[in-house]
């Protein structure tokens, strides 16, 4: 399940949404003419014409149930009157039609999930449901107008030798589809102009993949609610339909989801399932033939974890430039070891049939060929940028942890740059062509080009280059290059591990308050290379030293400590945040200046953190609603006030264990060097922040991280 994400690219918003009437139309053209070319029953049926026919099933025979429909930790009790009926796909009975009034009871029962549940159910604008608390346990009910629920093995299969539905010849429109389909009004409505996952991504990898249970149900009451119940990665979410208008030109009105509870599904939220498929070398070869076109190729050696035969990896398939338009990406092949492969690409996903099973410890090449407008130059600026969203593909997180060859060939007005350290850097035939390698495994690749002036300096064999845009500001970028270098040397020598790149590009991007650290490139706005002149714009002049150095210090907390999952993103941003203060007190000159200037930042981020509203706990951040302002504030204060307060807690308590300041910290200091060893380039997490202090300290810190972070209480510091 992807949920809704708008992920900013300086200037050009990717949005997961998807026009459900245009994507009838183009299956419905993909279906027509394999129809013509040849008889279904003579070949195999496509990922398209299979997804079609889960997206808008027809109705089968009606099911007679023997108690309520068990959806995870929900129950559907089908009252008098109601029908319930099988749906029909082309592989057979996908899910249940629930036809008529029907009463919903959820609960929330895992222990960390029922507080934040609770608060999203009392705070959320985009859900009637009215919450009950009982012994740590949260429930709803609400009274359902009709239900679809996806899932395979939820109805019997038809009848052997009943003529199935969609083994009819002839071409299918639009029109005639829409006819044809179960799916009542106001479950058409609601996936009319969705910005999620269609149930038919899902249903087919669980198919292939061989994943038992996985639910996707459409529930009609007070409101619509989606409900996912993902066997796959061990996870159930109750979601709301929100419909989303925003008046900037580079919003497009969409239905999206807001999360109001999430479970862990057999197992703590800790200790997540990993994907079946993992990226360990990915080759990108990327060309910006003209104008805002590029055409890319991508080569991923994938690892299969657990059996496979399906890879459902992000791609996008649609951007909106400033003026409000979309600009479509086509993938014009797919290949798997060198042949070619069945896959659907829509809704920002890219499904790719291997052929065959994948068994545990065996890998595939995919290979993908794809062209679209993605060179957008936003508010008329002269440069792009192919950012974290998922440009080529990729599953996010645990799905990515590769070693990285990137080709960048740009016209040559354009100055290129790229994740990873320079192989080679060309000007012929009014080209630019540079080639870049992240040699250790890394996730979120990036490139930019633009009208770029650079300075570089290298030092003990690491190379720093600031690009400013459009005219040469050396002096900012020798200042910057400073301050680099000063920070790499706190954090090497406090974390006793060398910066994990041997170059790094500061680019400047027009714009004001961002800053951002994929592989190997820092993004920085304006004001890290200027003076505050405009009064409208100092605010983003506070702090910039620290909120420089947290940059540096994802090097180390994000690159070298890698995120599994989204929610170990605390401990990345918390561990950048006060290394950062670390290197802030250590480069402010005078001792007393500097303990100054650390207890300023630890008071900031006592008095953030004691504006968090209740129910909201470190660990589960990003499963707060979005829809709330109160929730998006408080998002930014568990990241970047409770996580660092944690961090600072505990340092308090190995001083308290330790008996003294200095022992305390000789053990504070140790236990950040091992953290950062036990990830050794992948993944940094909370458990194994855990191990680590469990070693070093001989005593249990599980009820520690219990209550601080995976639980909603925020430790009390002195400041």
């Amino acid at each position: 399940m992807t949920f809704d994400r708008l992920l900013p690219t300086t200037g050009v918003l990717v949005r997961h949404r998807f026009t459900y009437s245009r994507r009838v139309a183009e299956l419905a053209a993909v279906c027509a003419a394999f129809a013509v070319a040849l008889p279904l029953a003579a070949r195999a049926e496509t990922l398209a014409e299979r997804a079609i026919s889960i997206d808008l099933p027809r109705r089968g025979a009606e099911v007679h149930l023997d108690g309520p429909l068990k959806l995870g930790r929900a129950e559907v009790r089908p009252l008098a009157g109601a029908h319930v009926y099988a749906l029909l796909a082309r592989d057979g009975a996908c899910g249940l039609l629930v036809d008529g009034t029907a009463k919903l009871t959820y609960r929330v029962d895992d222990p960390y999930s029922a507080p934040v549940a609770l608060r999203n159910l009392r705070r959320s604008r985009s859900s009637g449901l009215e919450p009950k608390e009982s012994k740590g346990t949260v429930e709803v009910e609400d009274m359902l107008d009709g239900a679809v629920v996806w899932g395979w093995g939820l109805a019997p299969p038809p009848v052997e030798g009943t003529p199935s539905p969609w083994a009819q010849p002839g071409a299918a429109t639009d029109a005639a589809l829409r006819r044809a389909s179960a799916l009542p009004a106001w479950a058409d409505s609601a996936l009319a102009d969705r910005r999620f996952t269609s149930p038919s991504h899902d249903l087919l990898a669980a198919d292939a993949n061989h994943v038992d249970g996985l639910r996707y149900a459409l529930l009609h009451g007070r409101e619509t609610l989606l409900l996912s119940v993902d066997t796959d990665r061990g996870e159930e979410n109750l979601l709301a339909l929100a419909r989303t208008t925003d008046p900037g030109s580079t919003f497009v009105q969409g239905t999206g989801l807001v999360v109001l509870t999430s479970q862990p599904i057999g197992h703590p939220w800790w200790e997540p399932r990993e994907r079946a498929l993992l990226a360990e070398q990915e080759s990108l070869r990327v060309e910006n033939t003209s104008g805002a076109t590029v055409r890319f190729t991508s080569r991923s050696r994938l690892r299969a974890r657990r059996a496979a035969a399906v890879w459902q990896p992000q791609l996008v398939d649609r951007v909106w430039d400033d003026n409000g338009h979309m600009k479509r990406v086509k993938v014009e092949s797919v290949r798997v070891d060198g042949k070619p492969a069945d896959f659907l690409h829509e809704n920002d996903e890219l499904l790719v049939a291997f052929g065959r099973t994948l068994q545990a410890g065996a890998t595939a090449e995919v290979e993908v060929v794809y062209q679209g407008d993605l060179a957008l130059r936003p508010a008329g600026n002269s440069y792009w940028t192919l950012g974290t969203y998922p440009w080529y593909p990729r599953q996010e997180l645990d799905g990515e942890l590769a070693t990285i060859d990137i080709e960048v060939d740009v016209p040559e007005a354009l100055q290129p740059f790229a994740s990873g350290a320079e192989v080679s850097r060309t000007v012929a035939n009014g080209r630019r062509r540079l080639v870049t390698r992240l040699d250790k495994p890394m996730q979120f690749a990036v490139v930019v080009a633009g009208k770029f002036k650079v300075v570089e300096e290298t030092r003990d064999g690491v190379t720093c280059r600031v690009a400013t845009y459009a005219l040469l500001n050396e002096q900012a970028a020798k200042n910057l290059i400073d301050k680099f270098f000063q920070g790499k040397q706190v954090f090497e020598a406090v974390l006793d591990e060398p910066y994990p790149f041997h170059e790094l590009s500061i680019l400047e991007v027009p714009d004001w308050g961002f800053g951002q650290a994929p592989p190997g490139i820092i993004f920085f706005t304006r004001e890290f290379f200027t003076a505050p002149l405009e009064r409208r714009r100092r605010v983003f002049f506070s702090n910039r030293n620290a909120r420089f150095l947290h940059e540096v210090a994802h090097g180390w907390w994000g690159h070298v400590a890698k995120m599994r999952s989204e929610e170990e993103s605390w401990l990345c941003e918390a561990f950048a945040d006060y290394t950062a203060a670390l290197a802030v007190w250590r480069l402010s000159g005078p001792r007393e200046v500097g303990d100054h200037s650390f207890d300023e930042i630890v008071s900031e981020w006592a008095r953030s953190a004691a504006d968090i509203a209740p129910g909201a706990a470190l660990y589960l951040t990003p499963r707060l609603a979005f829809d709330d302002d109160r929730n998006v504030e408080d998002i930014w204060r568990l990241r970047y006030a409770k996580g660092p307060l944690v961090v600072h807690a505990i340092r308090l308590e190995l001083q308290r264990q330790k008996g003294s300041v200095d022992e305390g910290d000789r053990y504070f200091i140790a236990f950040l060097r091992a953290a950062l060893n036990r990830a050794s380039y992948g993944w940094g997490t909370t458990p194994g922040l855990v191990a680590t202090l469990d070693e070093l300290t001989k005593t249990d810190w599980q009820p520690w991280f219990e209550k601080y972070v995976y639980g909603t209480e925020t430790p009390v510091v002195p400041h």
